[in-house]
């Protein structure tokens, strides 16, 4: 465990518009560097300055905001959660579920975010919220997928090995996303790779001043003290499946007596 280590982590969660999918639930998650400090390729996480309580709240256009927690150096802070959450995280996944890959029954109720620890827990667990006044769904028309069914993105590092990887389960995408085999559609998966990458891209914060508040997407893992900043997005076009996604549907059944 490295004691001192600092990242965050950024959690986004939505449901689905049919009723009839009203008890599910789905989310997915963005680790990031963040330091007064320009981040390396690969390298250890942050250990400035220090978490500590807070309370604030803010309805910027669109949203309601509140956190319980700030990251402070000296007189400055390292990084302002609900700014952060307002010009970046909420703007990235507004562009993202509008890329055309994820179905226009699948929508984002919430972001949150997390001050995360050496020990991979989050400070006292505490975090910030961005709740939107009115979901954000995705836009890609057609019957939606089974929930358990997902376009898995995976995440690409100069870090060799399996700590250099990592990957989010996707909301669900639709039919209209099924090949002639019962793969991913080739228009799919080309669409997708960019539209991460981009996702990725409007999730960092990236200031001319070397000394200003950076943000990063990382790969990062126990025993959290190292990352490595994600340089690559890569899509397969074989369907995955995340069965918790699943697991409050209530399954209609019909049965047909057998006669002999």
């Amino acid at each position: 465990m490295a004691a001192d280590s600092k990242h965050l982590y950024c959690v986004f969660r939505g449901d689905y518009s049919d009723a009839l999918l009203s008890a599910e639930t789905w989310q997915f998650g963005v680790r990031l560097f963040a330091d007064v400090s320009v981040p390396d390729d690969t390298g250890d996480l942050p250990t400035t300055g220090d978490y500590s309580a807070d309370s604030v709240s803010s309805t910027p256009t669109g949203l309601h905001v509140s956190s319980n927690w700030k990251w402070f150096v000296g007189l400055g802070s390292v990084v302002d959660p609900s700014d952060y959450l307002t010009n970046q995280a909420a703007p990235a996944i507004t562009t993202f579920m509008a890329a055309g890959v994820i179905s226009s029954g699948a929508r984002v109720q919430d972001i949150r975010l997390y001050p995360m620890l050496g020990d991979g827990r989050a400070f006292e667990s505490r975090v910030a919220v961005a709740d939107f006044n009115t979901p954000v769904a995705g836009n890609r028309s057609g019957t939606i997928m089974p929930l358990e069914t997902s376009v898995v993105c995976s995440w690409r590092t100069f870090r060799p090995g399996p700590r250099g990887r990592g990957r989010i389960y996707l909301p669900p995408s639709t039919a209209t996303a099924i090949n002639s085999v019962g793969n991913i559609s080739s228009t799919m998966v080309a669409a997708l790779a960019p539209a991460a990458a981009q996702f990725l891209e409007d999730l960092s914060v990236n200031p001319v001043s070397p000394t200003a508040t950076h943000v990063r997407p990382i790969v990062t893992g126990a025993p959290w003290d190292k990352y490595a900043a994600i340089q690559s997005t890569d899509v397969g076009d074989v369907w995955d499946a995340q069965r918790r996604r699943r697991r409050q549907l209530a399954e209609t059944r019909t049965s047909h007596t057998v006669t002999y």
